[in-house]
């Protein structure tokens, strides 16, 4: 038996969207709503704006070296701390992410 009441507010667009979906569902909006609220998994990226901000820096890196490899300036290059970041780079995001 349901007695607890929740209440929001949704602008007028989100409500049609929500009575539309309802509908097309054949549900109630309550069931509808519950369904949604509680059959889908909430990811929460905590920590990706640093990773992206690092995978930035590490491609500025890139490129910085391929244009100087391009005009001849270097022959070899050697990236094994690139490589290592990278790697700490995928940890942190399959960690994040539950390793999807």
């Amino acid at each position: 038996m349901k007695s607890k009441r929740i209440n929001l507010r949704v602008s007028d667009e989100t409500d049609t969207l929500i009575r539309n979906k309802a509908k097309k569902a054949n549900m109630t909006i309550t069931d509808y709503v519950i369904k949604c609220a509680t059959s889908k998994k909430i990811a929460n990226y905590d920590g990706l704006k640093e990773l992206t901000t690092q995978v930035k820096k590490l491609g500025n890196n890139l490129n910085q070296l391929l244009i100087l490899a391009r005009q001849g300036k270097i022959q070899t290059v050697y990236l094994d701390e690139t490589q290592a970041e990278l790697a700490k780079i995928h940890d942190e995001l399959s960690k994040i992410t539950g390793g999807r």
